[in-house]
């Protein structure tokens, strides 16, 4: 069953400081967006077709990942409770580490939930993705309203799911949203991802899957790496979200798949994956376009 685990979190101690927070991070999400449209024009002339790999293994897991009749009924349950945090009026007090967030002030669960839920697509994906490599441990930075992570834990129910947010208020809808589906594979932990990692990683053993959703900045996606990476085996997988959220994020992705320990690497714009196997016969760094038909299905 999903399990509240509580860390206390730092807090902000003026007005003005939540205020010049507040202004500072409403212009980097704004900057962001249009860095991320004008990247996406680029990249769909830049990339190649989803299914345009040589290696037999990523060939068959993009066609696995991309196929649409690969569903689940548990597809519509989801989608039901994001369409209720879209339509939602509650208000809710923001307290988040990550960038683009607005803290320290009241906000609409409907507007958050449309700035902050992976897009149906890429939940499918995910839950693809999962059902395909059969991970046995899972780990989630970024929880939001834990829509991805339902997806997550509905795509392979023998997977142990951890999964960390850092704001309480959130953290609390996304242990409704695991009590309405069911969700009995999920561990949530209500601490900052940093605290996590020094607190519990060591629980954790060997990682099969990460999905970093949070904190989109270049400098915490490597910190989050480094501090992680030695859970890591040949066959874990590393799934980023959002790699062109900024130039600054952007910036961090190219490093990363510049560690010598990347065999292969998929830039699929709103999200990318990292392998470390040496099964793969030469280093490549793939930039791929997914199927249109993929992204404007809703679910």
């Amino acid at each position: 069953m999903s399990s509240g685990r509580h860390a206390r979190a730092g807090k902000i101690t003026s007005v003005k400081e939540v205020r010049q927070n507040s202004k500072n991070k409403y212009l980097l999400c704004l900057m962001g967006k249009t860095y991320t449209s004008i990247q996406f024009m680029m990249h769909l002339f830049r990339a190649r077709r989803w299914d345009a790999f040589h290696s037999p293994y990523l060939f068959d897991l993009f066609t696995y990942c991309c196929d649409e009749n690969n569903g689940s009924p548990k597809f519509e349950r989801i989608e039901q409770h994001r369409n209720y945090l879209l339509t939602s009026c509650e208000q809710i007090a923001r307290l988040d580490y990550g960038a683009g967030s607005v803290a320290g002030q009241a906000m609409q669960v409907s507007g958050l939930a449309r700035n902050a839920l992976s897009q149906p697509f890429q939940c499918r994906f995910l839950f693809r993705l999962v059902n395909f490599l059969k991970p046995q441990s899972v780990l989630e930075l970024g929880t939001s309203f834990g829509i991805s992570t339902a997806y997550l834990s509905a795509g392979s129910i023998s997977s142990e799911i951890d999964t960390v947010e850092g704001d309480p208020e959130i953290a609390a809808f996304a242990e409704k949203t695991f009590e309405a589906l069911d969700c009995q594979n999920i561990s949530l932990y209500v601490t900052r991802f940093q605290d996590y990692i020094d607190l519990h990683l060591t629980e954790k053993g060997t990682i099969d899957l990460l999905f970093i959703d949070g904190h989109h900045t270049g400098q915490a996606l490597l910190h989050y790496y480094d501090a992680i990476k030695h859970t890591f085996h040949s066959d874990t997988v590393l799934v980023v979200d959002d790699i062109y959220w900024s130039e600054d994020m952007q910036a961090g992705w190219n490093e990363l798949i510049s560690y010598p320990e990347v065999t292969q690497s998929v830039d699929c714009f709103h999200f990318g994956l990292i392998f470390f196997s040496n099964n793969f016969i030469g280093l490549e760094n793939h930039k791929i376009r997914l199927p249109i038909r993929m992204m404007l299905t809703k679910n």
